[in-house]
């Protein structure tokens, strides 16, 4: 019974998904004159998706796949001015040399990773000394949680930010995603974190304010939070407690008590609950996987491979995305940034990739070689 109500949903939601990423695909194009133009070779088509919120352009990828380091390469690239990082992990030696060539072309080019890792990097530790030698680089170290951020700014008003950290592992093998929007206040933003970062001021004490948690981007209404300073917990329920038809999610560690309880909430007005989880992290002690499943959401784990989504679409019109797993440490102690965005065209695309993840179909198959259907 339980099992019939699952395939119905996965058909369901996939058949739509389908149609969701043809719309988000040719709802428009980005506004010309942007320095940040990526193409994808056809053969890839389905690791990028692109379009515009008003008149603002904005590159959605999707990885494991080459995309996500030729995108980001060209992100870099594309900086004419200025560019700030802010990155939990990074041993991409491409993407190290790129940063240092930006900054020998002219570009002031800022880089706080995180120490540990920094430390660990040995692939760029060449490039690393010479950041340091340069004073390009800062080590961060959130003594209370991690510096989990993955973000960059070029230019004071492109944004990338996601899931994906710069590393071989997040571009080859794991599910995530990463997004670039350009828009002046969301870079304010993002500054101001970074700043925060590059001065060492963790926590919830030290923390600037916000200049502009929510934007309207052409209609389009985004909210932006950082933790622990803002109550990411709080926005992220309060959005579920608006949900009348269905709660999707992808989630590397779920362990926050207050998002289980919004979900089974949701599922008593009558809303439909599908839950992908890590299928390491899923079987952690502090995993809340056994009461999702008692409470009768659809769960499943992602075999094979690290799902490394931290996402969460509601009703097909608002996704939650970033660098924040759904865990106490994200939202209380670790340095991270969220997105809260209402775009119909964009949830469902968003949608179609939990379906793909759901039916653990890797890319390569999906993604690189099953074309979508021109009469959706």
């Amino acid at each position: 019974m339980k099992y019939g109500i699952v395939v119905e949903m996965k058909f369901r939601m996939f058949r739509h998904g389908m149609a969701a990423v043809l719309a988000f695909a040719l709802w428009s194009h980005p506004a010309a004159g942007s320095p940040f133009q990526f193409e994808v070779d056809p053969f890839y088509a389905e690791t990028m998706l692109r379009g515009r919120f008003g008149e603002s352009p904005v590159y959605f990828f999707l990885g494991p796949s080459p995309t996500m380091e030729k995108a980001l390469q060209a992100f870099i690239e594309s900086a004419t001015k200025t560019l700030d990082v802010c990155v939990f992990d990074m041993n991409l030696p491409e993407v190290a040399q790129a940063l240092l060539a930006a900054q020998s072309r002219g570009v002031k080019v800022r880089v706080v990773l995180d120490r540990d890792n920094a430390a660990k990097a040995y692939d760029i530790e060449d490039e690393l000394a010479e950041m340091e030698k340069r004073g390009m680089l800062t080590r961060a170290h959130n003594r209370s949680g991690l510096m989990h951020n993955k973000f960059m700014i070029a230019d004071g008003i492109r944004v990338w930010t996601g899931s994906y950290n710069f590393t071989r592992n997040c571009s080859r093998f794991n599910d995530n995603h990463a997004i670039v929007l350009e828009n002046k206040q969301l870079a304010e933003n993002y500054e101001m974190e970074w700043k925060e970062m590059f001065e060492g001021r963790h926590g919830k004490r030290f923390a600037y304010p916000t200049p502009h948690p929510k934007i309207n981007m052409g209609g389009t209404i985004i909210q932006n939070y950082f933790t622990p300073e803002d109550d990411v917990r709080g926005a992220i329920v309060a959005e579920m407690a608006k949900a009348t038809n269905e709660i999707a999610m992808m989630a590397f560690s779920f362990t926050d008590r207050a998002l289980t309880d919004a979900i089974q909430e949701a599922m008593g007005r009558g809303v439909r609950a599908m839950v992908l989880l890590d299928s390491g992290l899923a079987r952690h002690p502090g995993a809340n996987t056994r009461e999702l499943m008692e409470m009768g959401a659809n769960v499943r784990m992602s075999p094979g491979v690290r799902l490394h989504h931290k996402v969460i679409v509601i009703d097909r019109e608002t996704v939650v995305l970033g660098s924040a797993n759904f865990s106490a440490a994200a939202f209380d102690r670790n340095d991270e940034n969220v997105l809260i965005v209402r775009a119909p065209h964009f949830a469902q695309a968003m949608l179609r990739e939990a379906i793909r993840c759901w039916r653990a179909e890797p890319y390569w198959i999906v993604k690189w070689r099953t074309p979508i259907p021109s009469n959706l």
